[in-house]
């Protein structure tokens, strides 16, 4: 055997291999026929190999078969042939990277009635396959063929090929990926709007848009599952979705406080670094109370600064949190 090409599509491989054996039926006189080559267009009547598919039996069931075509002969007797199967080979899929995700699938070819006589000979060494030729919507990474023996009988030699395949189909990566990263955006930038119940607003509104996604992620999920397999790309979005839950609440939690009437000043060094804090920063602000003229300080405008403040610091540690956990994921 000496070559393999073909298409994946389901783990139904349509493939061809070329194939080589000796019969000394097939020798004649050069001088004699004028001719050294011989093109045989049917091999109804010829001897060829007895490959099969180790489903042989069951073949007729599916859409499986197995056939001849290209056979030459010289006046040696040595034939080659292309040998075209289709066969619905054992894979294992790998969703890590789903919708990019992995499959490896290995069929075996065998002899039905010469089991033992048939003898398999690789043309060379090395068991890798070239893949150049391969025409398939999914990148074939590597492929190889060796010999090996049938279980329970080390006298009948099988030939087992393996691909190693993977899915590229970037219009639905896109389709999956850009609804959440744009609702990211949303919560990274929600900051920027203003008062605390703006981007509380703001916030609400992205997480409405990631669970819209999400029901559109689910809705291109595989039937069957993916098995144990947790794909990344839903790694991300519960990450993103906690992120932003998380976000939402502590703003929640800092407006809340921040409508809280105080007559104690905080201390003047706290006061001083938010005043330094969001003057830098320049996020969220929120308009200074009214002094209601019993005191002669108001100590509110000091703690809203405050609160101003650490919703900015919490703003910018999430965006930190999240670009690293997405690199994270992602790598």
């Amino acid at each position: 055997m000496f070559g393999v090409t073909g298409s994946v599509v389901n783990g139904r491989m349509t493939e061809w291999l070329g194939a080589a054996w000796k019969d000394r039926r097939l020798r004649w006189d050069q001088e004699e026929w004028k001719t050294d080559t011989l093109r045989i267009k049917s091999f109804g009547r010829l001897w060829v190999p007895d490959i099969h598919s180790e489903k042989h039996d069951t073949a007729g069931q599916s859409s499986d078969y197995v056939t001849y075509q290209n056979i030459e002969s010289n006046n040696k007797g040595n034939v080659t042939a292309r040998l075209e199967f289709r066969i619905q080979a054992q894979c294992e899929m790998d969703y890590s990277d789903y919708p990019n995700d992995l499959k490896d699938c290995c069929f075996v070819m065998q002899s039905s009635l010469y089991r033992r006589y048939i003898k398999y000979f690789l043309e060379t060494e090395d068991d890798q396959v070239d893949i150049s030729e391969i025409k398939t919507n999914w990148q074939v990474e590597k492929a190889n063929i060796k010999k090996i023996t049938e279980e329970g009988d080390n006298k009948s030699e099988q030939l087992q090929v393996c691909l190693r395949a993977r899915r590229r189909s970037t219009t639905l990566t896109l389709e999956l990926t850009i609804p959440v990263l744009v609702s990211a955006l949303i919560i990274l930038i929600a900051p920027f709007f203003g008062r605390f119940h703006q981007q509380i607003y703001v916030k609400m509104f992205a997480l409405l848009l990631q669970f819209m996604s999400f029901q559109f992620l689910a809705e291109k999920t595989p039937q069957v599952g993916f098995g144990a397999t947790i794909p990344k790309i839903y790694l991300f979005y519960a990450f993103t979705l906690a992120v932003t839950v998380i976000s939402l609440i502590v703003t929640v939690i800092v407006s809340a406080m921040s409508r809280v009437k105080r007559t104690m000043p905080p201390a003047h060094r706290y006061t001083l670094f938010a005043s330094v804090l969001n003057a830098n920063l320049c996020c969220g602000s929120e308009v200074e109370p009214v002094t209601d003229g019993t005191s002669n300080k108001d100590a509110n405008a000091d703690w809203l600064q405050i609160y101003t403040a650490v919703n900015n610091l919490a703003s910018g540690l999430t965006l930190l949190v999240y670009v690293f956990g997405a690199i994270v994921i992602v790598t």
